[in-house]
């Protein structure tokens, strides 16, 4: 029997996303609609991987207790000092900042596995060749949130030593895309698909999700921050709360929430946010090409 895992998911306990100078959420989705949205789109198994947290991911699997045929395996995409490492079946959450080498020697003190998701992206903290000198257990060769026609095709190309498993994941922050790419692996079990990494057995499979998508996330989580920030200013926000975007909307002093409603309204006029997604595409491209010809005049816009 062959299962399907979404390694790398992210929820609305994954920080902020940075807009230019604008500040919203890096996702709007609630743990417990990702494990339903998971198991809909045929996941046997769903990795929350939030942005430096673990926080969604105890959420999610409490919910999963209530939602019969899926598995959530706790994780955590960490912010080290060298670019992002995926932990995968940990139990305590790991700083950020740390080098590469120690965030993976605490992963391994958890008995958890370590992954490179997008080891060679172009607009995200990666380790690019640096995975050959890391204590890795998997890659990941197809990434959904990376639309370039780089990123995945070089992480494909690194694979093929087969150092490593070969993973894929949909990076989702949206939850329309949970499961849009996954990966292929011996079994249904979260520890079937532990004992396939670790035998290098496993498989990509899926797509990238469609500009259109991408789009659209960014109008989501943009509308849904307005929305909160409005509540707030008209006092509706009421009661105690662990939700973590309603928390930070609080937190903001006046001007802080004007800007943000006022930035908001440019991004959200069309056709604005066609515009930005286009013009990312052609910078995709740009890097895409500077990156294949080891140009030094520009980088990705991590490094930038």
């Amino acid at each position: 029997m062959q299962g399907k895992a979404d390694i790398h998911v992210h929820t609305k306990y994954s920080g902020l996303h940075r807009m230019g100078v604008l500040r919203f959420p890096e996702s709007v989705s609630s743990p417990e609609k990702v494990v339903v949205k998971a198991k809909e789109a045929g996941m046997d198994v769903v990795c929350i991987t939030d942005h430096n947290s673990i926080r969604g991911a105890e959420v999610a699997q409490r919910a999963s207790g209530c939602i019969k045929g899926i598995e959530v395996v706790k994780g955590e995409e960490i912010t080290t000092s060298d670019g992002e490492v995926l932990a995968l079946f940990i139990e305590e959450e790991i700083p950020p900042g740390l080098t590469a080498v120690e965030t993976i020697r605490r992963i391994r003190e958890q008995d958890g596995l370590a992954i490179a998701p997008h080891p060679f992206s172009l607009h995200c903290p990666c380790l690019k060749h640096l995975i050959d000198q890391l204590d890795l257990d998997g890659i990941e060769v197809l990434n959904g949130g990376h639309i370039d026609d780089y990123s995945n095709s070089e992480a494909e190309r690194a694979s093929m030593t087969g150092r490593w498993a070969r993973l894929g994941g949909s990076d989702s922050h949206y939850l329309k895309t949970v499961g849009y790419a996954y990966t292929n692996f011996e079994g249904s079990t979260a520890e079937d698909l532990r004992r396939s990494i670790l035998k290098k057995t496993t498989s990509a499979g899926g797509v990238t999700i469609p500009m259109t998508d991408a789009i659209a996330w960014s109008m989501q989580v943009v509308y849904h921050s307005d929305i909160l920030i409005l509540r707030s200013v008209l006092g509706l926000d009421k009661g105690e709360t662990e939700d973590p975007i309603r928390l930070k909307v609080r937190g903001m002093n006046a001007a802080q929430r004007i800007g943000a409603l006022f930035g908001s309204l440019v991004y959200l006029t069309p056709p604005i946010p066609f515009i930005v997604g286009m013009k990312s595409q052609q910078l995709f491209r740009k890097w895409a090409l500077l990156e294949r010809t080891d140009s030094q005049s520009m980088g990705p816009i991590w490094h930038q």
